[in-house]
C-alpha cells in the first residue's frame, strides 16, 4: 500500500469503511476486490472475492457469481475459497435454468457454464441489466472522485453522492445510474455551477435537449436499457451521423462504448438531468 495511488489509497479507505456498515455491500465489495488486486493485498482480494460471491448468490445473480468462482479458482489450496467454489456452482447447477426463463428472449444469445462443464444453458446478453448497471455505477463512481480531486464540489457533496450510488437497489428493470442526475435531485444547488464546469473541461456543448422531438430511428440505435442506464440518449441523425445527450461527459469510455455501438459518428452534448429524464421518459 505504501505505493499506491493516493487516491486509490483514499477509496480503498472509503470502501472498507462502508463495509463496516453494509457488509454485504456489493459495490463495495467489487471495487475493493480490484483494488486489493491493484495494490498486490492477495490475502484481502481472496476473502473479498469470498464474499463477493456469497453477496453474488444471495442476489441470485449467477452470470457474475460464476465469475468470481473463476477468479477464485487461483486459490482453491485454501478450503474457504473451495467452499465457495462450490456453493456457486451448486446453485448454479439448481436455478440457472430458472434464472435464464426470466431474461426477455430477444436479441443474441449466449452460454452459461462452470469451469469443467460441457452443459450450457442460453441466455440473452443484450438484456444483462446486471452488467450494465454495474459498469455504470464503476464510471459514474469515477466521475465523482474527478469532482472531489478537481475541487468541482465540496467534499461532502461529493459523498454524499457516492453513498447514493452504492445504495441503489439491485433490479431487474433498467434503472438510471448517474451522479450528475443524483446531485440535481439531492444538491440542485449545485447543479448549474456543476453544468458550467464540466461543459468546460469536457469541451462538450450544452443542448437543451427538451427542444427538440427526439427522433425515434435515433433513439433505437442504442439498446433501450443502454439508454435507461447509463443515461445517453441518441436523438437526432444528421446523415450518416448521429447527435447524442448525455449525462457523463468526463467519461471517454462512456462516449466509446456509444460509437461503437452506432457504428456511426457521434456528436455528444451535455443535458441537463431534469431535461434529460423528460426526454428519455418519452421513449419508455
Amino acid at each position: 500500500m505504501a505505493d499506491a495511488d493516493p487516491k486509490l489509497h483514499e477509496a480503498i479507505g472509503f470502501f472498507e469503511q462502508m463495509l463496516q456498515t453494509m457488509p454485504g455491500d456489493r459495490t463495495s465489495l467489487e471495487f475493493l476486490s480490484v483494488a486489493y488486486d491493484q495494490t498486490g493485498q492477495n490475502e484481502k482480494r481472496r476473502e473479498c472475492l469470498i464474499r463477493l460471491a456469497d453477496t453474488l448468490l444471495l442476489e441470485k445473480d449467477y452470470d457474475n457469481a460464476q465469475v468470481i468462482a473463476g477468479y477464485l479458482s487461483a486459490f482453491m489450496d485454501y478450503p474457504p475459497a473451495l467452499a465457495a467454489v462450490e456453493r456457486v456452482a451448486e446453485q448454479i447447477q439448481g436455478q440457472v435454468l430458472e434464472g435464464a426463463t426470466r431474461r426477455e428472449m430477444q436479441g443474441v444469445r449466449g452460454t452459461v457454464t462452470m469451469p469443467g462443464q460441457t452443459a450450457s444453458v442460453s441466455y440473452d446478453a443484450s438484456a444483462d441489466v446486471h452488467a450494465l448497471s454495474h459498469s455504470a455505477a464503476a464510471a459514474e463512481m469515477d466521475l465523482v472522485w474527478i469532482w472531489k480531486d478537481r475541487e468541482y464540489l465540496p467534499k461532502e457533496a461529493c459523498m454524499d453522492v457516492m453513498h447514493f450510488l452504492t445504495d441503489l437497489p439491485v433490479t431487474d428493470c433498467p434503472v438510471l445510474i448517474s451522479a450528475f442526475a443524483l446531485l440535481d435531485e439531492k444538491h440542485p444547488e449545485w447543479t448549474e455551477r456543476l453544468m458550467e464546469t464540466m461543459q468546460r473541461a469536457s469541451e462538450l456543448p450544452p443542448i437543451p435537449i427538451e427542444l427538440f422531438e427526439v427522433q425515434p430511428a435515433a433513439a433505437k440505435l442504442l439498446p433501450s436499457a443502454v439508454v435507461q442506464i447509463k443515461g445517453v440518449l441518441p436523438f437526432a441523425l444528421l446523415g450518416d451521423e448521429v447527435l447524442v445527450a448525455l449525462l457523463n461527459p468526463l467519461s471517454k469510455e462512456l462516449q466509446d462504448e456509444v460509437a461503437a455501438r452506432v457504428n456511426k459518428k457521434c456528436h455528444f452534448f451535455l443535458a441537463y438531468p431534469k431535461a434529460w429524464r423528460i426526454a428519455a421518459g418519452k421513449l419508455v
